[in-house]
């Protein structure tokens, strides 16, 4: 191994046990996207005092953050990205206790030994990624104008430098009907639960005629006050996903077209409402993810599984790849029949084994910066590819 790879690696193990107590302390107060205040300020406090200048609040969000190291300058830009928010109920059933604590370690590593190299490091921290979007907001502003390359690792059940992820968007539709006594005068009424119903019926439908990689599913939000009186008023929410922009543009007007026909049906009028944010498929570049895959090789961490799948969920990291060469390493910290977005894993993700596997992304996380860095060439195939 490389001995500036080597001194990258024993760095890190002498700051391990302060990433593992901010992975824990962010992990013992979860936070809700677009609330991350503390978990931001225990982030960026932390770069501070490690020699990397902050700015905070970028794109108009409060909790968001951006850190470059005064050692680099120039390009290739590298961004090492933060996430840190928590779901509801669940606290940290995705582990970004561990992603944002991984980033920050391998660029406090990358600061403190200041190998002689040409480029800027920065750690984005972007906020609300499950579902508020956050670095769709910082693109749109310009935060990631001038970075060319953007990675990250993401705590999972299993290692793997490529996977493929879904685009979505929300719809809420809710129809409008007419009340009247249920028992009394039914005949009078026209039943707006009725219409969300056969919203459901007709994409059930439609899903023998969909590609296998699209994705339907959703809730009702409002059905009704009483069972004697017809509701005048219901809704439902859908998640619309699909692996190509393409085809998901279809799916979305192919579920419109279920509600639509419901309305006819039932007699109701229909109003729809579409997020404005829609998260992107991810595009992976195979050339950086190789670089990455090395790195842990040498780190004595085997992927678990080479193949790319669809299906594996939504996340607005996915418009970021379609901008810059981006990767989204799957790193397990678990067994396979523990799953995010579960307390199983939120378990996992305070457990030794999670807090080892974080550790182990700093580490390949900056040799991965190292390398970028060192060599020209990786950048222009990195480039090229994309």
């Amino acid at each position: 191994m490389d001995k500036d790879k080597k001194a990258i690696i024993n760095f890190i193990d002498t700051i391990k046990q302060t990433l593992a107590d901010i992975a824990l302390e962010m992990h013992d107060n979860p936070e809700m996207p677009f609330q991350e205040y503390r978990s931001m300020e225990i982030l960026t406090s932390f770069l501070a005092q490690n020699g990397l200048f902050v700015e905070k609040g970028l794109s108009g969000l409060p909790t968001s953050f951006r850190a470059s190291s005064s050692n680099y300058s120039g390009h290739p830009t590298v961004a090492l990205l933060a996430e840190y928010d928590a779901l509801p109920e669940l606290g940290h059933a995705c582990g970004h206790n561990l992603i944002g604590a991984a980033s920050i370690g391998a660029a406090a590593a990358m600061h403190h030994l200041n190998f002689k190299m040409n480029g800027q490091l920065l750690v984005i921290g972007t906020p609300a990624e499950e579902g508020g979007g956050g670095k769709i907001s910082m693109m749109k502003n310009g935060i990631f104008n001038n970075v060319d390359v953007a990675m990250m690792m993401h705590p999972s059940n299993q290692t793997r430098c490529v996977s493929l992820m879904l685009a979505l968007q929300e719809i809420k539709f809710t129809f409008h009907g007419k009340s009247a006594h249920a028992a009394a005068f039914p005949y009078e009424g026209i039943n707006a639960l009725d219409g969300v119903i056969q919203t459901f019926n007709n994409i059930n439908a439609l899903r023998q005629q969909l590609r296998d990689d699209a994705r339907v599913h959703g809730i009702i939000i409002k059905g009704g006050t009483a069972p004697n009186i017809i509701p005048d008023n219901a809704s439902a929410i859908f998640y619309i996903r699909a692996l190509d922009i393409p085809y998901f543009k279809k799916v979305i007007e192919k579920v419109i077209k279920c509600a639509e026909g419901a309305a006819l049906s039932t007699g109701c009028t229909l109003t729809k409402e579409k997020k404005d944010l829609a998260y992107h498929p991810f595009k992976p570049n195979y050339s950086l993810a190789d670089l990455f895959r090395k790195n842990l090789t040498l780190l004595g961490i085997k992927e678990d599984s080479t193949k790319k799948e669809g299906g594996k969920g939504s996340s607005d990291i996915g418009n970021l790849s379609q901008m810059l060469p981006t990767i989204h390493i799957d790193i397990g910290i678990c067994g396979l029949k523990t799953v995010a977005h579960s307390p199983e894993f939120t378990r996992a993700a305070r457990s030794d084994k999670g807090i080892e596997r974080m550790v182990s992304g700093a580490k390949a996380l900056a040799m991965t910066v190292y390398d970028l860095f060192s060599s020209p060439e990786n950048i222009k195939v990195i480039k090229q590819e994309f």
